[in-house]
């Protein structure tokens, strides 16, 4: 099979890099000039704990694709799949498909060109980064759920499954969407955690604080409750126990054991990226939430005006900073008057 990797970064880099070391044919598309040049003339660096590895890739810019492609894998942050689906789509074989390797709920843009057979969702367990041009790691071996939004098991899910299993551990889900929105709960409480160049230990200890981040939860999980998702124990929390259904002190007995595992060095993704000035995927995380809740008409408040925030970070018109979280749970508090 010819597979065209569109993206390499922390994701696609990782995952494509261990199936090219395995023989694999693919050819990987990136836009970021020095991540190119390093790459062609060094190899992809790619460091994970089961041993780190140099593979030399075939690494081209969009303009250069030639050739039609069984399996494209989408990994770019979500706010760039129109781009990659635009890029991807016009060498993509007849009955290829499309697999998405990213955070948020993307499954759906990917449905929408090719149909629910073709598109195959994945949900990701594993942190990791691009220290530098040309190198990848993570600090753990990784997890994949794979499935169709239908919840079906058919012969190509069955194929891809054991591909990316042969290079890292992967399970078929019968109910992707419900593991994507479960890890989504987690992709907002990175950016929960990113209005201060702190740790959540650091910035999240007061009650008030602690109080805040039941309520944020809680506007998260009933969201996706509301739009169907079956959620999935993740390995730090189980979502459900955020649900607003539930008494407010088990939610927040549920929100202080997670707490346990917060490190003072600990700092989220979406915060690096703010901190180097890259855009983030909030509007196609966070920003689903908010849009899921004024279709089906479940106020959002916190997450809404996080996202506000965020975006102000984005732009320069917000400095990082412990206030940000008093503002936040006034603004909040002011949006359900």
């Amino acid at each position: 099979m010819r597979m065209i990797v569109i993206g390499t970064g922390p994701i696609g880099g990782i995952i494509g890099g261990r199936l090219a070391r395995a023989g694999h044919d693919l050819t990987f598309v990136d836009v970021d000039q020095e991540h190119i040049a390093a790459i062609r003339e060094k190899g992809l660096q790619v460091d994970i704990p089961d041993g780190s590895f140099n593979v030399k890739i075939n690494i081209i810019f969009p303009r250069e694709i030639q050739g039609k492609f069984d399996i494209g894998f989408i990994a770019v942050r979500s706010n760039y799949t129109p781009d990659a689906l635009a890029t991807v789509m016009p060498y993509l074989n007849d009955d290829g498909l499309l697999v998405s390797l990213q955070n948020g709920i993307n499954p759906p843009l990917l449905e929408e060109k090719i149909g629910s057979n073709r598109t195959i969702g994945v949900a990701i367990r594993m942190g990791s980064t691009r220290p530098a041009p040309g190198h990848v790691q993570t600090a753990t071996r990784g997890h994949l759920y794979v499935g169709h939004l239908h919840g079906q098991t058919t012969p190509q899910l069955e194929k891809l499954n054991a591909l990316l299993d042969a290079v890292i551990p992967s399970e078929i889900s019968d109910n992707i969407s419900g593991v994507l929105w479960s890890k989504l709960t987690y992709t907002c409480l990175g950016y929960f955690g990113s209005l201060a160049d702190a740790s959540l230990a650091t910035s999240c200890v007061s009650d008030l604080d602690r109080r805040m981040l039941v309520a944020f939860f809680a506007e998260v999980v009933a969201v996706g409750a509301a739009v169907g998702a079956r959620f999935i124990p993740l390995a730090e929390y189980n979502p459900p126990d955020f649900h607003p259904s539930n008494f407010f002190d088990k939610r927040l007995a549920a929100v202080n054991q997670l707490a346990k595992g917060w490190k003072p060095d600990d700092r989220k993704g979406p915060l690096r990226q703010i901190l180097r000035g890259i855009k983030t995927e909030v509007d196609y995380t966070l920003g689903h939430v908010v849009r899921e809740g004024d279709r089906i008409k479940i106020p959002t408040p916190l997450c809404r005006e996080l996202l506000e925030m965020i975006h102000e970070l984005e732009t320069g018109k917000r400095q990082l900073g412990i206030q940000n979280y008093a503002e936040l749970r006034t603004a909040g508090n002011s949006r359900l008057k």
